[in-house]
């Protein structure tokens, strides 16, 4: 018996190894890409960082830590985090509770054409940043923008909205929850959908209301849900450029200058490529510690028991 067990040990462990070698071999042509597209990028950014280069000059001069010393003593920089911090914290906040809030709406088994809303809502989703930064500059026209002109018809004045110092950011913004919007309500939409019915039975029975069920049972079941949009939605307002960048460029008075348009202009406007490259690392370790600090303290295992 021990050897019959030990011999269907050795084969189950050559089935096993036959299985990982035939993975690994599948998986080879997805694992070069990623090293050569990826990885290897990333590393190459880490490198650059340390020198200084025009993308001129054939030579790369090593300086160390001065990247970083010169960053961290810029208040530009400081300016381009804090107004990133603006955008994540309104755009992210924002989104997520008008995509909830909507999602229960679209759940309503009474509504009609739930199919049709769906895909309005989600259309922002896959629509090109810049033909809808496009459409917002045509929107907020200081002369002829439809917002300016209903304003006017309301007996309100216009503003130059874009080139406003104040309200500049605050049009970005609009348009990052136009965008966002859509996501955040097809995963509401879906985590509702898969929330059992015997909670709000229960709790109706006992007399809730509707806003009572809300509140305390909507919300605290679909927090996994609420913690995974949130991570996702620091990491895509963190790395936001191209609507700037069509917008702004980052105006007026650096006001909207969020830390993606503080890298492209210092490293393909004034080519300090070696400073552009501190900047993305910093980016790169901002998002990772955020994302560390969700998964450490509010986690999504502890998320999970709440449903």
């Amino acid at each position: 018996m021990q050897v019959r067990s030990a011999g269907s040990h050795n084969w189950f462990t050559r089935l096993r190894r036959s299985d990982i070698s035939t993975a690994l071999l599948f998986l080879l042509p997805s694992l070069v890409i990623l090293g050569v597209f990826n990885f290897y990028p990333i590393a190459g950014v880490f490198r650059l960082s340390f020198f200084k280069w025009d993308n001129l000059s054939p030579t790369k001069t090593f300086i160390g830590l001065d990247n970083f010393i010169r960053l961290f003593q810029s208040e530009r920089f400081w300016n381009s985090l804090k107004v990133t911090a603006e955008y994540t914290l309104v755009v992210t906040a924002v989104s997520l509770f008008l995509g909830l809030v909507l999602a229960v709406f679209l759940n309503n088994r009474m509504l009609l054409g739930k199919s049709f809303w769906r895909s309005m809502f989600f259309l922002p989703v896959v629509t090109p940043t810049v033909a809808a930064a496009m459409v917002w500059i045509l929107l907020f026209n200081p002369g002829f923008g439809l917002v300016n002109v209903v304003l006017r018809a309301l007996g309100l004045d216009g503003l130059n909205w874009l080139a406003d110092k104040t309200w500049a950011l605050p049009t970005v913004m609009s348009l990052g929850i136009w965008r966002r919007l859509g996501f955040t309500l097809i995963l509401y939409l879906a985590a509702l959908q898969s929330l059992s019915k015997e909670y709000y039975e229960s709790a109706e029975i006992d007399g809730a209301n509707a806003l009572q069920r809300f509140l305390h049972i909507t919300v605290p079941l679909l927090r996994s849900t609420t913690i995974m949009l949130v991570i996702l939605g620091v990491i895509d307002s963190f790395l936001v450029f191209d609507q700037v960048m069509v917008l702004t460029r980052g105006g007026p008075d650096d006001a909207t200058e969020v830390i993606g348009m503080f890298m492209y202009l210092n490293s393909f406007s004034l080519f300090k490529l070696g400073y552009g490259a501190a900047i993305s690392v910093v980016m790169f370790v901002v998002v990772a510690v955020f994302t560390l600090m969700q998964w450490r303290f509010v986690g999504f295992g502890s998320a999970g028991e709440a449903e």
